[in-house]
């Protein structure tokens, strides 16, 4: 006895604890379907307000374009000057020694549109692996007219490089 009592009452409050914050009638399909409807439309207004919070962009690709970085284009530079002081090692020929003057011309994308070495230069595997080596450089994107940078190249194999900017800073 004392167990059927136990579960009945065990039943009844289950069942009485299932209705609660429930209203006090069924919804009708057409009823559920217009709160859907209504909550739906809320989450799109508050979604279109948060857009509109956020800030439209106030440039265009074209606007982010710079003028030359001469600071990042210098960085460039060095890097593949570095790689071009190799070549006299890396050709089988009896490179000639000295200065390389390398004439590059970039275009806007970054990118190097022309370049030419010195005409000691010019014809030997030598130059065409120091014209490989500049000629690869990327700088970042920029806007104007294309840009001519002239850079010297040592070719000397002395442990001291000393390649640069032509008559500028050839610090490292």
């Amino acid at each position: 006895m004392m167990r059927s009592l136990f579960g009945v009452t065990t039943a009844l409050l289950v069942l009485s604890g299932c209705g609660v914050g429930e209203p006090d009638h069924v919804k009708s399909p057409d009823q559920f379907i217009a709160e859907q409807d209504q909550e739906g439309a809320q989450q799109v207004a508050a979604q279109k307000a948060h857009e509109g919070a956020r800030e439209a962009p106030t440039e265009t690709e074209d606007e982010k374009l710079r003028e030359w970085d001469d600071k990042q284009a210098t960085l460039e530079l060095k890097r593949a000057a570095r790689s071009a002081e190799t070549c006299p090692e890396s050709v089988t020929e009896k490179a000639p020694k000295g200065m390389a003057t390398v004439t590059l011309v970039f275009a806007k994308d970054g990118r190097v549109k022309d370049s030419k070495i010195d005409d000691v230069y010019a014809e030997k595997p030598v130059g065409t692996c120091v014209l490989r080596a500049m000629g690869s450089v990327i700088v970042p994107a920029y806007k104007g007219d294309e840009h001519t940078v002239v850079w010297e190249i040592d070719l000397t194999g002395a442990k001291q490089k000393h390649s640069g900017p032509k008559g500028g800073d050839k610090s490292e």
